[in-house]
């Protein structure tokens, strides 16, 4: 069983970390005591990383038991997700395999499960066993999944680790209350300055913009991003291309505006997803 790697590939996709020291070693604290957490802040503030981060500084018999699901699906899609990174754990292989005999899809068998036999799988592997679970991009959860949630967290004794653009009943729904003090929830804002700056600096090498005219460049990424790293590092990505391009200078205006829009139209349509269970 591997680290979550969705998670891992955005660290991996930007080469780049910088700050949140205490940040991460509060995740890593609770990772190892086994305390849930809510990982909350807005949108390319970085949280994924940071749990990327906190990971790989920890040993293998950890995060080889760590579950990812994406949080921002139908409840049933979340808990086939999670299933699917049970995929070694003993109770779901003997039922895999005495329902399907060898060379078959453990994917498909968990698509073809029930829901209400997956949560009865679920209980008995993760109460068994060692596990934590993370749930990246979650939006507000429905009554039942909330349920399910609570189960593991209290009942089995799992952990479960959201990653989530706020900590309100606006954005977590019926699971807002599973984080209600301050010891369970984990702020991510932007960077400090001088980090900020750092990054801007290691995007613009990176990308190879020291080519063009960077008067007013600096100042108006650092304040069109809001000093978030995601922001920095997509608004620098996208500057590369010629698109944004005008007789050697980058036109951070419209940098500015696609980015805005790509980024209320992503966030908007993860916020808008319906869910029935």
């Amino acid at each position: 069983m591997s680290a979550p790697r969705s998670m891992l590939a955005v660290s991996a996709e930007a080469g780049i970390f910088l700050g949140r020291h205490s940040e991460v070693a509060r995740l890593e604290e609770a990772i190892r005591k086994r305390e849930s957490l809510l990982i909350w802040g807005a949108s390319n503030s970085g949280k994924s990383a940071l749990v990327a981060r906190a990971l790989s500084n920890l040993p293998e018999k950890i995060t080889r038991r760590c579950v990812c699901a994406r949080g921002n699906g139908a409840p049933q899609e979340i808990l086939r997700e999670i299933a699917q990174g049970f995929a070694e754990d003993p109770l779901f292989r003997s039922k895999f395999r005495a329902d399907t005999g060898f060379g078959a899809s453990f994917s498909n068998w968990v698509k073809a499960q029930t829901s209400l036999r997956l949560r009865g799988l679920l209980y008995r592997a993760a109460g068994a066993g060692e596990y934590w679970i993370f749930l990246e991009d979650l939006v507000p959860m429905t009554y039942m999944l909330a349920r399910i949630i609570k189960e593991l967290m209290l009942n089995q004794e799992t952990p479960i680790y959201a990653v989530a653009q706020g900590w309100t009943y606006s954005e977590l729904g019926h699971g807002a209350p599973l984080y209600w003090n301050d010891r369970q929830r984990l702020h991510v804002g932007a960077l400090t300055l001088p980090a900020a700056k750092e990054l801007l600096e290691m995007c613009i090498r990176r990308f190879g913009l020291e080519r063009f005219d960077l008067e007013g460049f600096r100042e108006d990424i650092l304040d069109f991003s809001g000093l978030l790293p995601g922001a920095i590092f997509r608004m620098c990505t996208a500057a590369a291309d010629s698109h944004y391009h005008y007789e050697g200078r980058i036109k951070t205006k419209l940098l500015h505006v696609d980015y805005l829009m790509n980024h209320c139209e992503s966030s908007s349509a993860s916020l808008a997803v319906k869910r029935n269970f």
